[in-house]
């Protein structure tokens, strides 16, 4: 290896595969929004889930536009979007039901037995999406072998599916009624999709038209979303910190510190 190769970062940085990039860290957003307990925290991370839906749908699209690209530029392309997926639609989505499980404050869980058989959906479903992507890896990279067209249909249910799918779920509870998340159907709903996930039906890849169709069915869930609720009202207590909920206040932090 030459010192020109030595100092190239390691990975692929060109405009190939920046959507599967944005895509990801948009994911980790609506990650952050699921556990900020804050005002409309799970319509923003729905939002995000969404958007991510969105940059997958393109990625592919916008890689094959690049005439030159590599053997090795091709393979790690389907390395980082598969693994980006897993972030996106495997993690994402079964954390966004896993604090439902867990509750909150203003939603506790009325039955402890029943948020543990959630937590296990949550990770049953996360099993199923990372045994469909590590199975879609090893399909496409012996497809590549043998053809160069781009793939016109589906085995199994894709795991983005979810980010159209998972946001319905909260309009209808919302719409219909429901004071509380939609704990039970979201859950049953991972039961579902983790089951088409690996199962080997057929299903037709949509193209330009079906993608379009598609970000119209999310432009309305979007203006849905925001006509319904977060599902959470911040507390008249102490707001706590993200994530590890510490009620101390400022004062009291400083007192602390004086003492030390």
């Amino acid at each position: 290896m030459d010192k020109k190769q030595r100092l190239h970062l390691l990975g692929v940085y060109n405009y190939t595969v920046i959507l599967t990039y944005v895509g990801m860290l948009f994911a980790f957003a609506g990650i952050h929004f699921v556990f900020s307990n804050s005002d409309r925290s799970f319509i923003l991370a729905l939002l995000c889930l969404m958007i991510a839906g969105v940059m997958d749908m393109f990625d592919g699209k916008v890689a094959s536009t690049k005439k030159n690209r590599t053997p090795s530029e091709k393979l790690f392309g389907i390395q980082i979007d598969s693994m980006a997926d897993i972030i996106s639609y495997g993690v994402f989505p079964a954390l966004i039901v896993y604090k439902l499980a867990i509750g909150d404050k203003q939603y506790p869980v009325d039955h402890p037995w029943q948020a543990r058989i959630v937590i296990c959906i949550c990770a049953l479903y996360l099993l199923s999406a990372l045994i469909r992507l590590s199975y879609f890896n090893v399909d496409e990279m012996e497809r590549q072998n043998q053809t160069s067209e781009s793939r016109h249909e589906y085995r199994g249910l894709p795991v983005t599916s979810v980010a159209i799918v998972l946001p319905a779920v909260f309009i209808v509870s919302y719409f219909m009624g429901n004071s509380r998340p939609p704990i039970h159907a979201a859950a049953i709903l991972l039961v579902i999709m983790a089951i088409l996930f690996i199962t080997p039906f057929k299903m037709l890849k949509p193209h330009l038209i079906g993608k379009l169709v598609l970000i119209l069915v999310g432009l309305i869930e979007l203006a849905m979303l925001l006509l319904g609720k977060a599902y959470y009202v911040p507390s008249k207590e102490a707001e706590p910190s993200i994530v590890f909920e510490n009620t101390a206040t400022t004062e009291e932090i400083e007192s602390l510190g004086e003492t030390f």
